[in-house]
């Protein structure tokens, strides 16, 4: 992921994956407009890697060991090394907590994409892949310095829609909503994992806001989401 949204990606690719048969294919909307593109690209050529821009890998093979083995060479080729980021300030999270409707997550390698500057602009950018949309909402906000959580989400939002389910205290660290589902904290630690991989350098492309509304309206994500609520 953290090359698939880079917008030199396919030049990487191309020079990582060499002697592998793997295809390059522009974002999608998930579902059928994806599967008539994929459909294309394996009726064309034998291809076993597929790379989805702003959106994943997807690998075929004859057996599911081969499956694993070529998902295991794909990631030895691609690797980057995570940038390390300072422990988070839990004791000065929950004080901003109190009295909100905001905890701190469970997992502790959220904190990154808020302490680290360069994470946190990435993140506070835009949405990177479709996975964020449907469970954290359109990009990340951070909180202002000096912006009291409280205050702040006391206040009713114009649009109706509830408050983010996560939010970046830059410096600190991560919280995330009480009544967040069960996909926005792992996809929280998934943008923390994308992000501390990306080097300043890296120029970034970001879904388009025509892109994010599709994904907040498409009834499939909503019967999705119902089904994990239901769970």
């Amino acid at each position: 992921m953290a090359w698939a949204v880079r917008t030199d990606a396919r030049e990487e690719f191309a020079k990582r994956l060499e002697g592998l048969a793997w295809c390059w294919i522009d974002y999608h909307h998930p579902g059928l407009p994806l599967a008539k593109v994929v459909n294309d690209a394996l009726a064309q050529d034998k291809v076993d890697v597929l790379v989805l821009g702003n959106h994943g890998l997807v690998v075929g093979a004859e057996t599911s060991a081969a499956a694993e083995a070529l998902v295991d060479e794909v990631e030895r080729r691609l690797a980057l090394a995570p940038r390390c980021a300072i422990p988070p300030d839990e004791e000065a999270l929950r004080s901003i907590c109190t009295g909100t409707a905001y905890r701190l997550p469970k997992d502790p390698q959220c904190h990154s994409v808020a302490i680290d500057p360069y994470s946190r602009a990435i993140a506070t950018s835009g949405s990177l892949y479709p996975d964020h949309v449907v469970f954290l909402g359109p990009g990340l906000p951070a909180l202002d310095q000096g912006e009291n959580l409280r205050i702040s989400t006391s206040r009713v939002r114009a649009d109706g829609r509830p408050h983010p389910a996560a939010m970046l205290i830059p410096g600190l660290g991560c919280v995330v909503r009480k009544d967040a589902s069960d996909g926005a904290e792992p996809m929280l630690t998934c943008l923390a994992l994308v992000t501390c991989r990306l080097p300043p350098t890296a120029r970034v492309r970001y879904l388009t806001q025509e892109n994010e509304h599709a994904l907040v309206n498409w009834d499939a994500e909503r019967y999705r989401q119902q089904l994990t609520a239901s769970r």
